[in-house]
């Protein structure tokens, strides 16, 4: 397949497709999907463990998540702007796709490793041969590029943009944050990446690829 990399971000396709901007809002998309979900103020069906997340997030890498303990008492625990989502439990899959004559082509998948409570840092990302079937829902979007989030089957974040194709040669992408001890690992190379946003405690700085 022929491909030219585009270096998008969510507010650059935020300019470039009003006409899909619902894909935003990480609610519809829960709700879309029948995942059990509510906005601030909406109580959950039963105590357990929820993401508790804003509704937009154009920044990315997942800031202000976080795994809350709620009951249905509890609706005052959730910022206005938010929402929460039952928690999802698996493999966590970043995929990006590419349109042709024939639909959205895969163009490669990763899986992450993570703290499963610290929902804005990743561990590791390791290519994959995992391929993920699109729903009939987010194939239908007449983009170039779209990349997917999902944990098991379970779609988490639709982005009218790739992820991980300015990376893709790579098998192993290891992030590097900047409160992390320095170090230098044999076998791989340091790549520069997003610095971060002020939101984030412990910025990106780049990555070790191999």
């Amino acid at each position: 397949m022929s491909y030219q990399y585009v270096d998008d971000e969510d507010v650059d396709a935020w300019c470039r497709y009003p006409q899909y901007r619902q894909w935003f809002n990480k609610l519809y998309v829960t709700d879309l999907f029948g995942y059990s979900c509510g906005p601030a103020g909406i109580p959950v069906p039963r105590p357990g463990s929820y993401v508790v997340r804003p509704v937009y997030n154009l920044a990315g890498m997942g800031l202000c998540a976080k795994i809350v303990y709620l009951t249905p008492e509890d609706t005052s625990l959730i910022p206005p702007g938010y929402f929460w989502v039952e928690r999802f439990v698996g493999t966590h899959y970043s995929v990006d796709y590419v349109r042709d004559e024939h639909g959205f082509t895969q163009l490669n998948c990763y899986t992450g490793e993570n703290d499963p409570d610290y929902l804005s840092r990743f561990y590791r990302w390791k290519k994959s041969d995992y391929q993920f079937v699109l729903p009939k829902e987010v194939a239908n979007i007449d983009v170039p590029r779209i990349n997917i989030e999902a944990i098991g089957d379970k779609i988490i974040e639709v982005h009218l943009r790739n992820g991980f194709d300015h990376l893709m040669q790579y098998d192993e992408i290891i992030p590097v944050f900047a409160l992390d001890p320095p170090k230098s690992l044999l076998g791989y190379e340091f790549v520069e990446g997003v610095v971060g946003h002020g939101w984030l405690d412990n910025p990106r700085l780049g990555y070790w690829v191999r």
